[in-house]
């Protein structure tokens, strides 16, 4: 038998057993001595990194080398450890044993905790794992180790001593577990008190769970005779409607079983079967029964929660035309169709002949497009996409229920259910019952909540929605806003709530890891980016693919997507390449076919920012020729239009034409403009008409570039890839933003720009300057003043 104790840092993998992994892995045997030995373990930034045990500032032995000197047979009859971590990630060792032959053999093995994030209400940065041949493993805190190993009596066998502590330990555990499920909330928080009270819990994240458990136990037991009994039409044999509230279709002559959909009735706080969730429609019968039952419950909002196409997976079937179809008897027709970066909204046109003549219906179909199976959506496009779905309902007569489903009808959908009913219910009585209204549905609807993040994420999110109730202006609000500049008191009142809104802004911007920015900090990269504290996330850059062989890793460019207001990845934001990341520069231009790339600081100091575009001809940068078609000065700009084309395109066109064949060279057409008054030392340009200017162009570029620019991104440049970029982005936002819904949401804008890369308006003066462009923008573009908040006949376009 091996007991293994296990000390966890924060910046290695974990593993299961020392000896089944090879000699990368980090491995440190307690070292024996007679009198107690300090060892300190240097820290380094890479997993496969070998560490080095040193005391007294001398090197000991590699771990590596203690690995693969195993010593299989070596035992401890009697030891006394303590441990204890430093405050920055160091960790300490303190140990004295004693030899014996024929023992149980003990190691600590330096690792990262990947699963016990918080143990008895507190952050644990190092805990230990108690193992035996059960492999039943134990996470404790050092500190709680260090108590236990003083309480043990010098005659105990070390291996009963550990046995006693794990079930000791495992008891604590269970009663802490019991005393949070006795901490649920009792009656409903009021908005007032609902920030603190998920601060607190989220100090406590055992709470949270505790409230889950408790949910999980008093949840009734109700009988689900009819799905067992259909199990063909049910997605997952795990997820069936309860037989006491499922929606039940009319039957249909000569087909057994015609009567059955996998949906259930779920009630909101303020109305009985306010809403059906279902699962996903998956087979062509089950697209007729799903119409079948929008029509028979007189259904006019649907809400999807799930791509139709996700993890190398069909998830949902597309169950609407493109144009016009029929679903047995009943005929859809999509009127029209608008598409965001984060959610698609839809409007049917659906018909049906009874009794001789049509009926013809209106549903509203909502699709949130980014929430990906085993993950969590970004916050404030699911409140705004929640906000679009309210505000049609309320539109609805008031005994008609709002469908809603993803792909098994559960997590998502009971997420989604109990965000949406908490904000009614505080938008009407100024509380929320979050651990209520989940009570509701789990007695509705099986595996409605599927583990402790989806739980947390409501709370999470309805703690944002009451922190900053910031709602969108309407364009009649913006002209209201722009007289707030005539009094110096107006003024004053004015830059208080940008104020407020960029102190919630810095607040509600989630920090980026160093994890989740691992490429940028690999030993090859660094020299690519200008700031090392100003990476890219592993997700969310561009990658590129025509350098091969040029460096170690080709792909690597410090770039980041920024999303848009209708399209996903709509932006790239980078920093002034440097002498050597020049032919990465114009690589991200062919890669990704960016047809505009603007560049908003001057070049003043050629040394610190080498030029990347020439004034005329052809010029050679690593794999591709760039060549100036055509070049243009402006009072506050320059634009140059280039064609960039790889090398071998060139060579091979050469070789064809020879031959006296024709072929078209694989080139991209691109606008680089340059502003020319925005020097470096500034914060904002020097004028604001210049930089509108110049904002025009590019929009104006991007309507009638070649090869569908609409579906391409733009580069967007300054001197670090942090100052000045994120104005630039989110005004194009916000007009965007006017010119489909008439209506603008400045601190969603700047909210969703930062979400790549937080750095992203780094101080105030930016925001505040953000506002006053978007006012200028507005005062000066007529076609808004002529432009009234007028619904399409669908009523896709929602107002607050």
């Amino acid at each position: 038998m091996q007991i293994f104790l296990t000390l966890i840092s924060e910046r290695f993998a974990m593993i299961d057993a020392p000896h089944a992994h090879g000699p990368r892995e980090e491995l440190l045997s307690i070292w024996p001595a007679e009198e107690p030995l300090a060892v300190s373990l240097q820290p380094r930034c890479h997993k496969n990194h070998f560490k080095s045990a040193w005391y007294n500032g001398t090197l000991l032995v590699t771990i590596g080398r203690l690995l693969n000197n195993f010593l299989l047979h070596l035992g401890f009859g009697s030891a006394s450890a303590t441990l204890d971590y430093w405050t920055k990630g160091r960790v300490a060792l303190l140990c004295q044993a004693g030899l014996k032959a024929n023992c149980p053999m003990l190691h600590v093995c330096l690792l990262r905790w990947c699963s016990c994030k918080r143990l008895f209400g507190e952050e644990v940065k190092g805990a230990l794992i108690i193992a035996s041949t059960d492999r039943a493993f134990t996470f404790v805190s050092a500190a709680i180790f260090a108590r236990l190993m003083i309480c043990k009596q010098p005659s105990m066998p070390l291996l009963d001593f550990f046995k006693t502590s794990v079930k000791n330990l495992q008891l604590v555990s269970q009663v802490q577990e019991e005393k949070a499920m006795g901490a649920v909330p009792q009656c409903p928080i009021e908005t007032s008190k609902f920030l603190a009270f998920v601060q607190e819990r989220k100090r406590k994240r055992l709470l949270f769970k505790g409230e889950l458990m408790m949910l999980k136990q008093i949840v009734e037991n109700h009988k689900s005779e009819y799905g067992y009994l259909n199990l063909k039409k049910n997605n997952y044999p795990d997820v069936l409607p309860f037989d006491y509230n499922r929606v039940i279709l009319k039957p249909i002559p000569n087909e057994p079983n015609s009567h059955y959909i996998n949906a259930s009735y779920v009630d909101s706080f303020f109305q009985p079967k306010a809403f059906i969730i279902t699962q996903a429609v998956k087979t062509k019968p089950a697209c007729v029964d799903f119409w079948r039952m929008v029509w028979e419950t007189n259904a006019e909002i649907v809400v999807m929660l799930t791509k139709v196409f996700d993890f190398m997976k069909v998830m949902c079937l597309q169950y609407w035309p493109l144009t016009k179809f029929d679903y047995g008897d009943i005929t859809v027709e999509t009127v029209e169709a608008k598409t965001y970066a984060y959610f698609t909204l839809r409007c049917f046109r659906v018909s049906r002949v009874e009794n001789g003549s049509t009926i013809i219906r209106q549903v509203r179909h909502f699709h949130f497009t980014e929430w990906e199976v085993n993950s969590l959506p970004y916050i404030s496009a699911l409140l705004d996409f929640r906000r679009r779905v309210h505000n049609a309902v309320k539109r609805c007569p008031n005994n008609v229920p709002m469908i809603v489903h993803c792909s098994n009808g559960g997590g998502r959908s009971g997420v989604f259910l109990a965000i949406y009913a908490n904000l009614d219910l505080a938008e009407a009585e100024n509380v929320i019952d979050v651990y209520g209204y989940c009570q509701t549905l789990l007695n509705a609807r099986q595996s409605a909540l599927e583990n402790l993040d989806q739980y947390v994420f409501i709370y999470d999110t309805l703690a944002e929605a009451v922190q900053c109730n910031i709602n969108p202006l309407t364009l009649e609000e913006l002209r209201h806003r722009t007289t707030m500049y005539t009094t110096k008191q107006s003024r004053q009142a004015l830059e208080a709530i940008y104020s407020q809104e960029y102190k919630f802004l810095t607040q509600l911007t989630p920090a980026l890891r160093i994890g989740d920015c691992a490429g940028g900090h690999r030993l090859e990269n660094r020299g690519k980016n200008r700031d090392v504290m100003v990476v890219p996330p592993d997700n969310s850059r561009p990658y590129l693919n025509t350098l091969h062989g040029e460096s170690k890793d080709y792909t690597y460019i410090n770039a980041v997507y920024v999303d848009g207001f209708r399209r996903k990845n709509e932006w790239i934001v980078t920093e002034w390449p440097k002498h050597h990341t020049i032919d990465s520069f114009w690589a991200l231009v062919f890669d990704h076919s960016c047809h505009t790339v603007v560049n908003l600081s001057n070049d003043e100091n050629s040394k610190a920012y080498p030029r990347f575009i020439h004034s005329r001809g052809r010029q050679s940068y690593g794999p591709f020729i760039v060549d100036v078609l055509s070049s243009q000065q402006y009072p506050y700009a320059t634009s140059h239009i280039v064609k960039v084309v790889k090398k071998a395109s060139i060579l091979s066109e050469l070789m064809v034409n020879n031959k006296g064949g024709i072929q078209e060279v694989d080139a991209r057409i691109c606008n680089v403009i340059s502003v020319r008054i925005w020097p470096i030392q500034h914060r904002v340009p020097l004028s604001t008409v210049g930089l509108i200017d110049v904002i025009k162009m590019a929009r104006c570029w991007r309507k009638r570039a070649p090869d569908r620019p609409e579906t391409k991104p733009t580069v967007v440049i300054s001197h670090n890839g942090v100052s000045r970029v994120g104005i630039y982005v989110a005004i194009n936002l916000l007009i965007d933003q006017m010119d489909v819904e008439q209506e603008v949401d400045v601190f969603h804008a700047a909210k969703i720009v930062r979400l790549n890369r937080p750095q992203l308006f780094d101080h105030k003066e930016e925001y505040k300057y953000l506002n006053d462009l978007l006012i200028h923008y507005y005062m000066t573009s007529p076609e808004y003043h002529s432009t009234k908040s007028a619904e399409s006949p669908c009523l896709l376009v929602n107002h607050s």
